[in-house]
């Protein structure tokens, strides 16, 4: 995993919390990427969204933030990729009702967890998100 607290000077700044604006585009990235997979107007962008951020929480469970929703976070994460399959057979990116409520409820417990952990693991973990997104494809 890619830590960006091994820069000194990174380092004394990485104990502070994430901001309340960082927390909330955070948050309103993932409910518009999933706004537009259960209403129809779904594209990658969105799907790439919301893999990013299960990824994301799974790497921050990893570190303690939710480590007993572990299993919660990798079902969520097949469900988005189901998505993928589906796209690659003919279909659009779009999750059915129930897939919907089960990538709400993954939304909600990773701002959770972005309210509990520090700027730096953030960081680290979005950064780890996109590496293990980009080895999926």
């Amino acid at each position: 995993m890619v830590m960006l607290t091994a820069n000194p000077v990174w380092r004394a700044f990485a104990k502070k919390p994430v901001s309340q604006t960082t927390r909330t585009s955070i948050g309103l990235a993932g409910r518009m990427a999933l706004y537009a997979l259960t209403n129809g107007g779904g594209q990658f962008e969105h799907f790439r969204e919301l893999v990013v951020t299960a990824y994301a929480s799974i790497v921050l469970a990893e570190q303690g933030y939710g480590n007993e929703m572990l299993g919660d976070f990798n079902q969520a994460l097949d469900t988005i990729l189901e998505c993928r399959v589906r796209v690659l057979n003919g279909g659009c990116y779009s999750l059915s009702e129930q897939e919907g409520h089960m990538v709400n409820t993954l939304l909600e417990l990773h701002e959770e967890q972005v309210q509990l952990a520090e700027e730096a693991e953030l960081a680290s973990a979005i950064v780890e998100g996109y590496r293990r997104a980009q080895e999926s494809n």
